[in-house]
């Protein structure tokens, strides 16, 4: 979700928002672009929003115990806190219901090839990140985003407008998704209408019942008016009686550390809590949780927009990497968009390399055993592409003709073999290693040849 800033000093109300890789050929699939009904321009939110005001530059000022601020303080963007994990910088409250707000940006960029930072495990998206195709989001999964959380309806009014689209293409592209909600509700008899509206968009986006549905209550302008915590057990019950028994709750920081929600009582792993660190690291705070949103700004090389991103401490929102079998090592495979090469490696910190300078990571491309029959790695220093092979006699010709070899990359052995295709019409990038037996047919239609086994991986 993107966010709007809302001068509650002190109080957080926060955002949210091997791989199916793209193929060396880089084909994209078009997805569905349905649009759905919407009502984007409303006189009134419901029932609760009408006992707000309308007016969203005269926010709720009330004074509570934990608010020291002033008048004057609420233009400030963000708000800084103190814990046991650093400065964070927490986010403010955001409505499509109230778009006058400007959406924030004082938060650094990040990118996401930068490797110091939290895992990068899903993203949430609202109409605010507008249609995403297939191809982004899988380049997305190409630097480790594997999940998708979009946002579907808020209060019993609005509906995302570019929804339908953003699940076909998310899903189309591998992503794991699920929907969240942006929560009006005061009472028992609110949340319970709230929860019939989402799960009704969810039905008819196409949505299973299995998928994770999200209560995310965050808006200033309900704050202590209620009982958040029993109104959000109301709406995952609802939620469950409708048939959606995955149910979580986005909730911001300071909801947590000051009462305003009980987390004992919701659940610690159901909660996704949001807060911003103030300078980022590969520390990932609040385990505790189920998940951690930590910035609202990452970017993706070639994508327009900042996007939310989050931890997944549980796998509930994102694909989780699969566990090698034992005496095996994780074979990563990058993809460089320039020169059309894919590259292979174990080695994490070579990877995170050429993450850094460009090239994008595509997941894990195989398991290979820890001993075995070696396969060796070439580089040829006039064009620039890298060569794998397991024979021997292959390496030494290539060494004959210029080629400079590196060592032995990994090791050949297990019952699943690694297909060896070649392109005779790339320089560089010209061969290509998959176990997928699908990408490797996809490969053979547009023009490749196959060259028969390359190795053997567990």
């Amino acid at each position: 979700m993107k966010k709007k800033f809302l001068g509650l000093c002190f109080l957080s109300v926060l955002c949210l928002s091997y791989t199916t890789s793209v193929l060396a050929d880089e084909n994209q699939v078009i997805g569905s672009e349905q649009t759905v009904e919407s009502s984007s321009t409303v006189s009134s939110v419901d029932k609760t929003s009408q006992e707000v005001t309308q007016s969203t530059e005269n926010v709720e000022n009330e004074q509570t115990t934990e608010s020291t601020g002033s008048e004057e303080e609420t233009a400030v963007p963000e708000t800084q806190v103190e814990t046991a994990e650093g400065t964070m910088s927490l986010p403010r409250g955001r409505s499509d219901l109230y778009p006058s707000i400007q959406l924030f940006a004082s938060l650094p960029s990040v990118s996401a090839t930068n490797t110091n930072t939290p895992s990068k495990s899903f993203i949430d998206i609202s109409s605010h990140n507008g249609n995403i195709s297939v191809a982004n989001f899988q380049k997305m999964k190409s630097y480790g985003v594997t999940g998708v959380v979009v946002k579907l309806t808020e209060a019993t009014s609005y509906t995302n407008p570019y929804a339908q689209s953003q699940i076909n293409n998310a899903m189309a592209a591998g992503m794991k998704v699920s929907a969240y909600h942006y929560s009006w509700f005061t009472s028992d008899a609110q949340a319970t209408a709230e929860a019939n509206y989402f799960a009704a968009a969810a039905k008819r986006f196409g949505l299973s019942s299995g998928a994770v549905m999200v209560n995310d209550i965050e808006e200033p302008q309900i704050l202590g008016k209620g009982n958040h915590t029993n109104n959000s057990r109301a709406f995952e019950n609802r939620l469950k009686a409708l048939g959606y028994g995955n149910v979580r709750h986005y909730i911001g920081l300071n909801w947590l550390t000051t009462g305003r929600i009980n987390a004992a009582t919701i659940g610690n792993k159901n909660i996704w809590v949001a807060a911003y660190p103030y300078n980022l690291s590969t520390t990932n705070f609040y385990t505790q949780y189920g998940a951690w949103q930590w910035s609202s700004q990452l970017s993706f090389p070639g994508i327009n927009g900042n996007f939310d991103i989050n931890a997944d401490y549980t796998s509930t929102f994102s694909n989780p990497t699969p566990t090698p079998p034992a005496n095996s090592v994780q074979m990563y495979r990058l993809y460089n968009p320039n020169s059309g090469e894919h590259f292979y490696t174990q080695n994490v910190a070579e990877k995170n390399n050429l993450v850094s300078k460009g090239w994008r990571y595509e997941g894990i491309g195989w398991n290979g055993p820890t001993s075995g029959n070696p396969v060796y790695r070439l580089y040829n220093p006039n064009a620039g592409d890298h060569h794998y092979t397991l024979h021997a006699y292959e390496k030494d010709n290539l060494v004959k003709k210029g080629w400079r070899y590196e060592g032995i990359s990994w090791y050949s052995g297990g019952p699943n073999a690694l297909h060896r295709l070649y392109n005779p019409n790339a320089k560089s990038g010209s061969h290509h290693y998959t176990l997928n037996t699908n990408e490797k047919n996809n490969l053979v239609k547009h023009g490749w040849k196959y060259e028969g086994l390359a190795w053997y991986a567990k």
